[in-house]
């Protein structure tokens, strides 16, 4: 993912990937390493640290579970930079696409464009654009 391409694979890096690829869903410590391949130690470290900065919201009912606090403006940047990133690999796929025979349209409808869109709106007071090349 692209974070990993921006600031170097780490434990940390690992996990808010993984958080942003389930940003609307409750994690627990287990499901999160399990998915971003790092110990459950290093995820509770990363995870209270996190928590502290105030960029998690915590779910205490049952096991404790973690998700990115929407309403902080360092999650709306983070997930800003992987739309963009996103918007910006699928329009290289589609000129890539347009040299060849295949439809564009036919692999556009298989990308999910209105969630990007909705992030965006959601995010007016940041200051971001998103170009296509």
């Amino acid at each position: 993912m692209l974070l990993n391409e921006l600031f170097g694979e780490n434990a940390r890096i690992k996990i808010l990937e993984e958080l942003l690829t389930y940003v609307d869903s409750f994690l627990t410590a287990e499901e999160i390493s399990r998915m971003a391949d790092v110990s459950s130690k290093t995820v509770y470290i990363h995870m209270n640290q996190l928590e502290e900065i105030g960029i998690l919201e915590v779910e205490k009912k049952g096991a404790k579970r973690f998700k990115l606090n929407s309403n902080d403006e360092r999650v709306l940047a983070l997930g800003l930079i992987e739309a963009n990133e996103f918007l910006r690999r699928s329009h290289k796929q589609e000129l890539s696409f347009e040299r060849s025979e295949v439809n564009p349209q036919a692999i556009k409808q298989f990308s999910n464009y209105d969630e990007i869109e909705a992030l965006l709106d959601e995010a007016p007071r940041l200051e971001f654009s998103i170009t296509t090349l």
